[in-house]
Formats: structure tokens, sequence, C-alpha cells
């Protein structure tokens, strides 16, 4: 189970060295939730795996308003296929412009590719061929953005708490390298680099950690 914010910042206090560090007030709250939508990138955790299925075709119309989801990665595209008993079958991202140009062009069928775009309004997803029937159910699947942590009694989405400790790991050694003791951050970011590898399957070496620890502080 998830740990809460509270907890997590006990952590970071302790392994940063810092008994008043917060990550509840105005600066440590953006920071933690830079993280978090950080540690989420790294690797395809189940949890922030999402499939949307409330968006339908219209007949003959090849774009789609593209759902409110916050997806940071869509893995799939699959639409209802009416000649095969509405079973889903999957819809391929356009390689280029030219392959999505050529298609479009045709009549409207089982689409075979598929683009998002901006249609001047809104977010789109667009068909080629336009689907030529209607009301068909789209299925996207793909990771989620987290949502933010708001208060010190907010929980993170993750299954378990070892992703709470790589994240309480990750913010304590950004802490420490900003506060020039290299040394000590170097060996935090080895430690949340082995859990994270345990949870992978593979190995996340703590340069690749930092990079990314970086990148969401600056």
């Amino acid at each position: 189970m998830s740990d809460t914010v509270s907890n997590i910042q006990a952590r970071v206090q302790w392994l940063a060295r810092d008994k008043t560090f917060s990550l509840i007030d105005s600066t440590g709250l953006p920071i933690l939730n830079y993280m978090y939508r950080r540690l989420s990138t790294i690797i395809p955790w189940s949890e922030f795996n999402r499939e949307y299925t409330t968006a339908s075709t219209t007949a003959n119309q090849e774009a789609v308003t593209w759902p409110s989801v916050k997806f940071i990665d869509v893995t799939q595209i699959e639409m209802q296929d009416p000649e095969d008993n509405l079973n889903y079958h999957e819809v391929v991202a356009a390689r280029t412009e030219v392959e999505f140009s050529s298609l479009r062009s045709e009549e409207p069928s089982f689409p075979e590719v598929y683009k998002r775009t901006h249609d001047g309004t809104q977010n789109v997803v667009q068909f080629a061929p336009a689907p030529k029937t209607g009301s068909l159910s789209i299925r996207i699947t793909g990771q989620i953005e987290p949502t933010s942590l708001v208060t010190s009694a907010s929980t993170t989405e993750f299954i378990g708490v070892i992703p709470d400790d790589i994240l309480a790991y990750m913010i304590s050694a950004d802490i420490t390298d900003k506060r020039n003791d290299p040394e000590r951050a170097r060996s935090l970011l080895s430690v949340a680099a082995e859990l994270l590898s345990s949870i992978a399957g593979r190995e996340i070496t703590p340069a690749e950690l930092k990079t990314e620890v970086t990148n969401a502080t600056g």
C-alpha cells in the first residue's frame, strides 16, 4: 500500500539529515510533485496504466476528440470492428505524413492508421481512412500522469511503499547534492537505483537516475 506525504517527508528528513525540510510548504510540494512525475516516467508502472473507452466514431468523420485523460505515453489505440462482432482491432500510428495523407483520401472503411493533432480548437485523434461506421468504441491504452499530491495526508498511487522509498531517496539525493555533499548524494542515488532496478527487472544506474533528478529540479 502506498504511503502518505507526511511519512515520505519523515524519510526525506532522515536521509537528507535535515529535520526541518518540508515537503508540504510552498517550496517543497512542487519539488515533490516534480520528482513524483519524473519517477513515474522512468519505467512503465502498472499503477499508471489506463484504458479509456468512452470515445466513439462518427460515420465518415476522421477526427475524434482526444480524451482529457493526461496520457504521457500511448501504447495502443484500438477500435471496434463491425465486421468482427465488434471485437477491438488495433489501429497503428501513421509512420509518415505521406502515408496518412494517402490513406485519408480513400473511401471510408475500417481505419488503418491514426495520428494525433490539434484542429485549432482542441486535441484530436484522426483516423485514415475515415471510419465508415458510427458509434464504434475507441479504446486508448497508455501511461497517465499521476495526480498531484496536495496535502500531508495525500498518498501516492504506487501499489507498495518501496516506490515511495525510491522517491524519498531521489529527493534526499537532490537536497544533499545542492548542499555540496556529492558523496552523500551519490550514496543515496545508488540505493534508489538498486531499489528501482529490482522493480524494473533491468539495471538502472545511479548515473541514469541522476539525469532524471537533475532534469526534474534543475
